[in-house]
């Protein structure tokens, strides 16, 4: 399904780290201070207020390499709801690498059992704009983006509705995961973590969940996946995994 150049664009699974990861090799010094001073550098008013808007029309972005595969992962317990049961994640994830070394990771959830779509579809949607992406050269990162656009239509900005994907087309799920490969391919050129590119540190999160029916058996024993404790008169759920 790959050529041999994009079969080491992508390593072998974590699962097995053996090998160093081949990627860490063609990053250069500005990307190890990414990785290095991420955390213990408190971000600046200054940085904060520049943020996302200004680095996508200040940004020239130059793609190196940009490439696609399947992510296929069981899951430890099943999620069931309504329609279906789900016992594996049959996702895409999408690679970007600028000519500068640093590499962007992104993902596009598919969940075949809500919409039609199905892996496949996503794989070819996602090389496309993939290979559109090689073709372009000294372009700002809001062009980049825009250029992801006009390839997969849909929202204005499709990352910020990703966490709704129950009322997502494929080609939001697949733009969504293209852009943060390359968000996050930039964010680490210019040694800002996306937490703080995206507005900084805040100590609280909105977000969904789907509520998956359940049978009482698993909270009447002890479960490997969760760990209860008591504390302040309530019950707090701790994930261990």
């Amino acid at each position: 399904m790959f050529s041999t150049g994009s079969l080491s664009f992508f390593p072998k699974s974590p699962l097995k780290p053996s090998k160093p990861h081949k990627l860490l090799k063609l990053q250069p010094s500005i990307c190890n201070l990414y990785v290095k001073n991420s955390m213990d550098v408190p971000p600046t008013a200054s940085a904060t207020n520049a943020g996302f808007k200004n680095l996508m029309e200040s940004f020239t972005v130059e793609v190196q390499k940009a490439d696609n595969r399947p992510l296929n992962v069981p899951l430890i317990a099943s999620f069931t709801i309504a329609s279906s049961r789900l016992d594996k994640v049959e996702n895409v994830v999408i690679g970007i690498e600028l000519k500068n070394g640093c590499v962007g990771w992104g993902e596009a959830p598919i969940l075949p059992f809500v919409a039609a779509e199905d892996q496949p579809t996503a794989m070819a949607k996602a090389k496309e704009a993939c290979e559109m992406l090689m073709t372009c050269s000294f372009m700002t990162l809001g062009s980049a983006l825009g250029e992801i656009g006009d390839v997969l239509p849909g929202n204005q900005f499709a990352s910020e509705g990703v966490i709704c994907f129950i009322t997502l087309f494929l080609q939001l799920k697949v733009r969504a995961g293209v852009e943060m490969a390359l968000i996050d391919a930039v964010a680490k050129s210019i040694g800002i973590p996306l937490w703080r590119l995206f507005g900084g540190a805040s100590n609280t999160i909105t977000t969904d969940i789907t509520f998956q029916f359940l049978s009482l058996h698993p909270f009447l024993l002890p479960s490997p996946f969760f760990s209860f404790e008591e504390k302040n008169d309530k019950i707090w759920e701790k994930n261990l995994l």
